[in-house]
């Protein structure tokens, strides 16, 4: 769906693009500049959401989610140029499949944050002045002021906020230092694997298991 989606639109601009051209084409350098941006646009609307959608439908090599896009990316999940460096990972998941909270915490947040993140909860943990937030749920199950543990279901995988094109749903991991939204670090080099409850977790520092069922 991702690459049909991008190709209907590289079409529609290279057609446009070749009737203009055809207007002006007394204009040698006017040819040239058509070339470089098709090109261009062959890069950044096709190749790279091809990228994106093959590593989202590979299987990982070791059974844990994959990562659409990473802390700092300058791409989006589906492989299009972002406006700024991304803020957290997204962790791929089905639609509609349970949402996990990756540590024990008080859920300080839990509402529609009417904005990219849509859907959104986020997670208090005090002993390390850290939280982590989820976004992009299809439901939200858990309130305000609820203690939860790790792998407890607190939501949905959804599309809401910036949706995702099919195939690409996800949920956007983020950790923050105290309060500041702006104090961001990546929250991988955390995670420990998928959630165990069979294991028992390093209470020395925070860490973290994925988001989704493995």
């Amino acid at each position: 769906m991702a690459a049909a989606g991008a190709a209907l639109i590289v079409l529609s601009f290279v057609n446009s693009l070749v009737q203009f051209v055809r207007r002006r084409r007394v204009e040698g350098h006017l040819r040239f500049f058509s070339v470089v941006v098709n090109v261009v646009a062959l890069v950044f609307l096709v190749l790279l959401p091809l990228t994106h959608l093959v590593c989202a439908v590979t299987p990982s090599g070791d059974g844990t989610p994959r990562i659409h896009t990473g802390f700092g990316d300058w791409l989006g999940s589906e492989g299009y140029p972002r406006m700024s460096p991304h803020r957290g990972v997204d962790v791929a998941g089905r639609m509609g499949a349970d949402v996990l909270a990756a540590a024990d915490g008080r859920v300080t947040v839990a509402r529609d944050n009417r904005d990219l993140c849509g859907l959104i909860v986020v997670i208090d943990h005090d002993p390390y002045g850290l939280r982590t937030v989820y976004c992009h749920f299809s439901e939200i199950a858990v309130r305000v002021g609820e203690n939860v543990k790790r792998g407890q279901r607190i939501g949905a995988v959804g599309t809401s906020g910036q949706r995702a094109w099919p195939g690409f749903e996800h949920v956007h991991l983020e950790l923050q230092r105290g309060r500041n939204i702006n104090a961001i670090e990546d929250p991988l080099p955390r995670i420990v694997g998928c959630f165990d409850d069979t294991k028992v977790y390093s209470a020395d520092r925070l860490v973290l298991t994925y988001p989704v069922k493995c």
